[in-house]
């Protein structure tokens, strides 16, 4: 459908009134808006118009146009809406339906809900915006499902302690420990890694830095009896960046060799194990040899393990000892 300037106008002046908060327009009070701008126009014609602004799909407006019989007028039912914020193109449509879908599988985490209704209206505003027979993306992509992790109900009081410069008082039990201990933590930063959630601040006591699983955390209230110590020891943005995980260990840096068999090694060439990644050989007979600059720590190990015969240590020695201490004692546990 071809559009002229009048009519385009004309949809501006609409919208504009029908974007008034709480506000209703008789055809009549449309009509005498439209005519300010010395445009000519009938009562059929702005009939015309919004049927046009709720149904035409070359327009893409869809505006959730209604008329109300108790307020006798017309008016938006989203208070949110306005042509000026569409058409969507259909890489638009789908890139914010991705977004959408992507944040809500983070609407469990507390911090989260501030962003629901955010959300909710993004997808409203794509749900609106698509062809009627488009069908959305959730019907074929499938988003990993994990489960919830433990200790999120600590989140916002973490948060809090962040922002607000507020030291801790933290009930923590550690997987090596019996029974919880009180510890006085000054909070610096949160790490996400494999769906767990750590804080990382400074040990009052011990005076050093020192990382927290959400999940075991027993208890966290305010601590009133410090004042908080500002960070000064590290850069929160490159604190773990040479580990793989959040086991800093002794924080000592290793050059680490990894020759993976040539399968193995197309998956590692599109995605890198750790941002230090380096192709040092790439041989379809002999595999592919890799090397990282990383603290070898738990999860490294871990990590490892896990590519079982695809994988073959090179350097350092004592991480190759390590993993045929490991799976030796695997063979010994399967006997």
């Amino acid at each position: 459908m071809p559009q002229n300037r009048q009519q385009t106008a004309r949809f501006k002046v609409i919208n504009e009134c029908l974007s008034r908060p709480g506000s209703y327009w008789t055809k009549q009070q449309l009509l005498n808006k439209i005519s300010e701008i010395d445009i000519d126009i009938k009562d059929r014609s702005i009939e015309g118009d919004l049927h046009l602004m709720r149904h035409c799909q070359q327009l893409k407006y869809y505006a959730p146009i209604e008329y109300c019989k108790r307020n006798k007028g017309y008016h938006y039912t989203d208070s949110d809406y306005s042509i000026d914020k569409l058409p969507l193109n259909q890489a638009d449509i789908v890139a914010l339906e991705l977004a959408a879908t992507t944040l809500k599988q983070y609407q469990y985490i507390p911090i989260m809900k501030e962003f629901t209704a955010i959300i909710d209206k993004i997808i409203r505003v794509v749900n609106r915006a698509k062809q009627s027979d488009h069908e959305s993306i959730l019907d074929f992509i499938e988003f990993e499902k994990t489960p919830v992790a433990l200790g999120l109900e600590h989140m916002d009081i973490i948060i809090d302690a962040i922002q607000k410069k507020k030291p801790l008082n933290l009930s923590y039990q550690s997987f090596s420990s019996d029974i919880p201990t009180l510890q006085i933590v000054h909070p610096y930063f949160l790490k996400e890694y494999r769906n767990r959630w750590y804080v990382i601040g400074l040990n009052e006591s011990k005076k050093a830095i020192r990382t927290y699983g959400f999940d075991r955390i027993k208890s966290v209230t305010f601590s009133t009896n410090s004042r908080y110590i500002p960070n000064t020891l590290i850069n929160t943005k490159e604190y773990l960046g040479n580990c793989v995980g959040v086991d800093l260990k002794d924080g000592n840096v290793e050059i680490v060799r990894l020759l993976f068999t040539p399968n193995q090694g197309h998956y590692l060439k599109t995605q890198a194990l750790h941002k230090s990644q380096m192709i040092i050989e790439d041989c379809p007979k002999n595999g592919l040899l890799l090397e990282y600059r990383l603290v070898v720590n738990y999860e490294l190990t871990g990590i490892i393990l896990s590519y079982g015969a695809d994988v073959k240590v090179l350097a350092p020695k004592s991480l190759k000892d390590k993993i045929l201490e490991i799976s030796d004692r695997i063979k010994v546990r399967n006997r």
